[in-house]
């Protein structure tokens, strides 16, 4: 949760942007004003998605997606929307700090996906995107990101203005470690990626609507962790979904290892030793890491971890099953959750506080990364403490990891049509 510390300097640099936009003559896409969080380094052409592209996204793209999936692509290829118009795309550097070291600047990016033909005050969609093993498949990098295409392709094709930050670490350019799940530095760089874009359609006198966020599994936890920001901050949102959003990192990992599912995915062992590895950079634990993990894989992991080591040669090497990658202490660790690295999964929970937009969390129960207990978590919350708005969506028995994506993608597309 935000220390009062770090309250104040979000808004503080809320006032900083607020004077960036509002004196365009200052703005410059140089680094000269480039240290307040969310100030505009620069922004890039990267290409122009014509409905070709987009035709493609939803056609052969969409078949690669859906490999080896529980459901087809020809199960929601109808029901997503056809390309209206292209898009035009721009990678966005931007000025941020690191929350969890004392509000170090860094420098960030992320993608702004504009329509060709942008309507005055067409709405935004800040997309938080799911776990990704090589940094080819950021945001800012669309054509290496089949998620980010989807998005483009039902969103930015259809009028929306789609953002989407890479997170700390994770950018080709980046030299920061990947901020896997650490919650302030994710909502950070979410808000000032936000900021940082208003700046960008400024620059191209565009006048934004309403702005709605979501998300797909880890980014479905990015985007609660990020709505927390803007709830902080009094910035309105119009609609927030998660599609398998884990809120709650430590029923996540704890159910991973405790009682995973007859179907558990088999990147659950990366995904482990990812976030502890993030936390461990992020929150100092001590060598906790190397004291979990059996000596012999702790080198791959760091390798994985670090962009070194491609995910299949990592699979190749390592064991699906966690009781063979991490010694038993962890497993104990998990049961009782008083070290460090287990509060510090707990203080990160997404959805503690009473939220003030419309909620949607989409899970199923046949999704093998995220239980659906914990996808739905947020919602249910939600209504414990009389949120009107809030609704766990189930995206049906059949449906794994990918296919609630994509059934999000149809119901949030027309859900947010109805209010935008």
């Amino acid at each position: 949760m935000p220390t009062l510390s770090h309250i104040n300097t979000l808004l503080l640099s809320l006032a900083i942007t607020i004077a960036l936009l509002s004196c365009s003559s200052q703005q410059t896409t140089s680094v000269t004003k480039a240290t307040a969080p969310g100030a505009l380094v620069e922004y890039t052409f990267i290409d122009t998605f014509g409905p070709d592209k987009i035709n493609w996204t939803i056609n052969e793209g969409l078949d690669l997606f859906m490999t080896n999936g529980t459901m087809k692509a020809s199960d929601f290829r109808d029901s997503l929307a056809k390309p209206q118009q292209g898009v035009k795309l721009y990678k966005v550097t931007y000025s941020s700090i690191i929350p969890e070291k004392n509000d170090a600047v860094v420098t960030a990016y992320g993608l702004i996906a504009i329509p060709q033909i942008v309507q005055p005050n067409a709405p935004i969609v800040s997309y938080q995107h799911g776990t990704i093993f090589d940094r080819s498949w950021t945001p800012s990098n669309p054509a290496g990101s089949m998620e980010t295409q989807l998005m483009i392709s039902q969103f930015a094709s259809q009028g929306y203005i789609v953002i989407a930050a890479d997170y700390f670490g994770t950018s080709k350019e980046s030299t920061l470690p990947n901020s896997y799940f650490v919650a302030q530095s994710t909502a950070q760089a979410c808000l000032d990626m936000y900021r940082a874009s208003l700046q960008v359609l400024e620059k191209e006198h565009i006048t934004p609507g309403k702005l709605f966020i979501s998300g797909w599994s880890q980014g479905g936890y990015s985007t609660l962790a990020f709505l927390r920001y803007l709830d902080l901050l009094n910035i309105p949102v119009a609609g927030v979904a998660t599609a398998s959003g884990p809120a709650d990192p430590l029923l996540f990992i704890s159910e991973s290892l405790n009682n995973p599912s007859p179907f558990a995915a088999s990147f659950a062992v990366a995904a482990v030793s990812n976030l502890m590895l993030s936390f461990d950079a992020y929150y100092n634990l001590n060598g906790y890491f190397e004291g979990s993990i059996q000596p012999k894989y702790i080198n791959l992991a760091r390798q994985l971890y670090r962009f070194e080591l491609s995910y299949e040669d990592f699979a190749k090497q390592v064991p699906t099953q966690p009781e063979s990658v991490f010694l038993p202490e962890f497993f104990t660790d998990s049961r009782t959750a008083l070290k460090p690295f287990w509060k510090a999964l707990d203080a990160g929970a997404a959805y503690r506080w009473r939220m003030s937009a419309p909620l949607r969390c989409f899970y199923s129960l046949r999704d093998e990364a995220v239980p659906w207990q914990v996808a739905r978590m947020a919602a249910d919350y939600q209504r414990t403490l009389g949120h009107p708005n809030a609704e766990a969506i189930d995206a049906g028995a059949n449906a794994d990891h990918r296919s609630v994506y994509l059934y999000s993608l149809v119901e949030v597309k027309r859900w947010f049509d109805g209010m935008k």
